[in-house]
């Protein structure tokens, strides 16, 4: 998948931390199936939220790479 775009953030350490940490906890294993790394852990927190809080873009959201990609982590293994 070529990716053209990136978004940058300023973040403190704590939160630098705390998404490290995060990735780390069995949570994550098995809601990913796997420990993601941080950019498909983050694609999946924004995924969530997007289901969880905005379902009007459920039909967008599930043409978008990312989120096929992060559908397909579980059946990697």
């Amino acid at each position: 998948m070529k990716k053209n775009k990136e978004i940058k953030l300023e973040i403190s350490e704590q939160m630098f931390e705390l998404i490290s940490k995060s990735r780390e906890t069995n949570g994550a294993r098995i809601g990913f199936g796997l420990a993601p790394s941080q950019e498909q852990f983050l694609n999946g927190v924004i995924y969530y939220w997007v289901r969880k809080n905005a379902p009007e873009l459920s039909d967008f959201a599930k043409k978008v790479p990312e989120v096929l990609e992060h559908k397909s982590l579980k059946n990697r293994k």
